[in-house]
């Protein structure tokens, strides 16, 4: 309950434009997904975690997936990977939390040597505002052979993992200990201008002040081996962007509805 599984980018019914857009800054975008859950999806594969774009096929918002329509498009869910979800929902309800139930979904995936599989998962999920700014999923990979192949992973701009996301919320010094009971092992120092920063094992959750804006999550960080690579990859692609110190930030994030950012990390 401590290791980033994935981050979804609810993507509505624009999914082919959030895949372009992904394609254009040099990532290699997996081929469509259909869920027995009735969405659909596409990853960005890194070493140990994934982006997944999930939206629906115009004109048909499935049933069983009814928060695609009624949430706004962009960042939409953190999700932690679990050993063992029923376990995992076990925690959460001794921490005083309300899991919903253990679900188990799949979807067919099509292999580059032209074989096919099943990914299969197992997830429990807290209710969408339970945790300020973000929606908190708990996914049980198994099939991971089915998730994260090496073919998928070596990304022409040089990304190698997601490092950072933030958060805006209404008090970041009440949402912080929220954050602490979701999570294992998660480690809260206070930042700039009253924020706090979630430090988990390899990865980081920034919270900040919301303002006057809606509660939400705004900002990706990714972490790229080599930023020139990356810059190389998003001239190449067209995508307008500025270099702010040690980073390079995206500056138009409208076909994915939230904002991109790169920087340097070091190779393991």
């Amino acid at each position: 309950m401590n290791r980033i599984d994935h981050i979804v980018i609810n993507t509505r019914d624009r999914t082919d434009e959030a895949v372009a857009f992904f394609q254009r800054m040099g990532f290699i975008v997996t081929a469509r997904g259909h869920h027995t859950l009735g969405s659909i999806n596409h990853t960005i594969m890194f070493q140990t975690d994934y982006l997944e774009l999930l939206g629906y096929p115009p004109g048909k918002p499935p049933e069983k997936r009814p928060e695609l329509v009624q949430r706004p498009a962009g960042l939409m869910a953190t999700v932690l990977n679990a050993d063992d979800a029923d376990k995992v929902r076990a925690t959460l309800i001794a921490r005083g939390m309300a899991p919903r139930p253990v679900s188990d979904f799949s979807r067919p995936v099509d292999l580059d040597d032209g074989t096919h599989g099943d990914a299969a998962f197992r997830v429990t999920r807290l209710e969408p505002d339970a945790i300020p700014g973000s929606w908190f999923y708990y996914c049980q990979q198994l099939t991971p052979q089915f998730v994260w192949r090496p073919e998928w992973q070596a990304h022409p701009n040089g990304c190698m993992a997601m490092t950072r996301v933030t958060i805006e919320v209404a008090d970041p010094a009440a949402a912080a200990p929220v954050y602490v009971r979701a999570v294992d092992d998660a480690v809260v120092t206070e930042i700039d201008n009253g924020g706090r920063l979630v430090k988990l094992p390899s990865f980081e959750i920034r919270l900040q002040s919301a303002g006057v804006r809606m509660p939400g999550m705004r900002t990706l960080v990714l972490g790229t081996r080599s930023l020139q690579q990356t810059q190389q990859a998003l001239v190449q692609g067209g995508i307008a962007h500025h270099k702010d110190g040690a980073r390079i930030v995206v500056e138009s994030g409208v076909e994915i509805g939230c904002g991109l950012e790169f920087e340097p990390m070091a190779q393991s």
